[in-house]
């Protein structure tokens, strides 16, 4: 029975993976990188952290595995380097040992760079031969767990999620469940859900649920929240174990009709009042769709995953550090981690924000004050669920300094995975974890 439960949570999960993450290239963009780089390199180099998800001890000798292949005819001479930088990009240390490569000559050799104190560092390892040239790009961590943030959470950030909270307990939720027929697939009944939440703004998601359930049969929840852009989560299928409830918060999938920001407005939206700010609306349409949960009897309301990436991630984090009806929370790549470490990067999200800034003559400080109520370092001290949290050391959106920061100030048991050689995604291989992980913790045998 587990195998077949187990079967069927992985065609659930690719169907929450395909809902949850962004595709920065298609396909056939990332087919043709694959052909070029096994078939067309005149030289392969690869390499990988010699501890697992790189990362090192303090007073540790970083180390790397290098991997070279000449798949040319001739000689190939030169050097293969390193140079480590701070996430400010000043150099560290360098250095670079010879190499020589006779033709079709595959040579393993290992790198031992100087240990460095507690932290997250850039390294670029380099090779520079007769013929060929390449840089691999690489972050890794020193004891991330001492890493803290420089910033205080402020000291009305309770109360004002309290006072949040209380808000939206006066709104009548008028929740309704509106069976979809021409949705509704393999044994499998879907729902339009619609309820009021905070502000009075009205939300929708999609709830799946077995469909020749009986009366006094209760299903285990997975809460799906959405991530960036506007598209939202769809209706996700897989498995009569549980219920399934694709949630999308105000401004995202159908939920826009009220609150419909372009997508790279939707990051700024009120963010000059910390009372006025999207995202505190979004938290609340969160905890809402969590009490839409408990409002039907037949869902389980002591068994509720919630999970998201991205957006999604934060959003889980911060609903389940508010909402302590939460059992579980996945969280993939969560942004939104220690705002005012992020001054001087130019990435998205703060480049949205420097923009905004900028264009309304508003003052940096003032918008920090207000995302200092939104940043998830100061909500994970109050994350008290079992956690399963998945981050990657080359993602740019969620650079793992930060994530480390927020991981940091949780204090209860969580698994992390880190992935070294990532950017902001996971594997597929997390997602078969979590469900075993779910049919363990809803014990779904």
């Amino acid at each position: 029975m587990r195998k077949i439960i187990h079967q069927v949570f992985k065609a659930l999960l690719f169907a929450v993976c395909c809902a949850i993450v962004v595709t920065l290239y298609s396909f056939n963009d990332v087919k043709t990188a694959i052909i070029k780089t096994a078939f067309e390199d005149d030289v392969v180099f690869a390499a990988n952290a010699q501890t697992k998800d790189a990362l090192f001890r303090q007073n540790e000798k970083i180390g790397y595995d290098i991997s070279v292949r000449n798949n040319t005819n001739e000689l190939q001479e030169g050097t293969v380097g390193y140079t480590i930088m701070d996430l400010h990009n000043k150099i560290l240390n360098q250095g670079s040992e010879p190499i020589k490569l006779k033709t079709k000559e595959a040579r393993e050799l290992s790198l031992h760079m100087p240990a460095q104190k507690f932290g997250v560092y850039k390294l670029n390892l380099t090779i520079n031969v007769t013929d060929y040239d390449d840089t691999i790009r690489r972050v890794f961590g020193v004891d991330p767990k001492k890493i803290k943030s420089d910033t205080p959470k402020p000291s009305g950030f309770d109360s004002f999620w309290q006072d949040t909270r209380d808000t939206l307990a006066k709104v009548p939720m008028n929740a309704t469940m509106t069976l979809q027929p021409q949705l509704s697939r393999n044994g499998t009944d879907c729902y339009l859900v619609e309820m009021k939440s905070y502000e009075n703004i009205t939300v929708r998601g999609w709830l799946t649920i077995k469909h020749d359930r009986k009366p006094k049969d209760k299903f285990p929840v997975w809460l799906v929240v959405p991530g960036y852009g506007g598209v939202g989560v769809k209706p996700i299928f897989g498995s009569n174990e549980i219920a399934v409830f694709s949630f999308n918060v105000r401004g995202q999938g159908n939920s826009k009709d009220k609150i419909n920001p372009s997508r790279d407005g939707y990051l700024t939206t009120g963010v000059e009042n910390r009372y006025k700010y999207i995202y505190r609306g979004a938290i609340m349409d969160c905890i809402r769709a969590v009490d839409f949960i408990f409002s039907r009897p037949e869902l389980d309301s002591k068994n509720i995953i919630i999970s998201g990436g991205s957006m999604g991630g934060y959003l889980a984090i911060a609903t389940a550090s508010l909402d302590k009806r939460i059992k579980l929370c996945s969280a993939n790549n969560p942004v939104f981690c220690d705002y005012r470490n992020l001054i001087g990067n130019s990435d998205w999200p703060m480049s949205d924000f420097v923009k905004y800034s900028r264009a309304r003559r508003i003052p940096m400080g003032r918008i920090l004050n207000t995302l200092d109520y939104f940043d998830l370092k100061n909500f994970s001290p109050n994350l008290e669920c079992y956690s399963l949290i998945g981050i990657s050391m080359l993602d740019n959106l969620a650079p793992p300094y930060n994530e480390f920061v927020m991981l940091n100030e949780i204090k209860s048991k969580y698994k992390l995975f880190v992935y070294p050689n990532l950017g902001h995604e996971v594997p597929p291989s997390l997602f078969e974890y979590l469900s075993n992980w779910m049919i363990d913790q809803f014990g779904l045998f």
